[in-house]
């Protein structure tokens, strides 16, 4: 049930991020449950979004589980991984 709602929130915060950036995305690509492909559409630049996106992603984050976005540029000749969350379930079982 935690699974299903932590997809709900990964779903929402692609929805978001489509949203905040209109006419840059053309698609999201799932290739597992935590790496995903954001198809950039034509003339937009993976270091260009991926720039941006760091900047703001933490106000869209409102789940916990461990991802990676790879952006990939319409040609499919540049791709920038970009991990978010990759280390809440190491600090989550850590006790300081």
């Amino acid at each position: 049930m935690e699974n299903l709602k932590e997809e709900t929130k990964i779903k929402a915060f692609l929805t978001r991020i489509k949203a905040e950036w209109p006419g840059v995305v053309e698609r999201f690509e799932f290739k597992t449950g935590s790496v995903i492909y954001v198809h950039l559409k034509e003339g937009i630049s993976s270091m260009d979004f991926l720039g941006k996106l760091s900047r703001q992603v933490e106000r869209f984050v409102d789940f916990s589980m461990p991802i990676i976005l790879y952006h990939i540029e319409s040609d499919g000749m540049n791709l920038r991984s970009h991990p978010i969350n990759w280390y809440s379930s190491i600090t989550q079982g850590k006790s300081f």
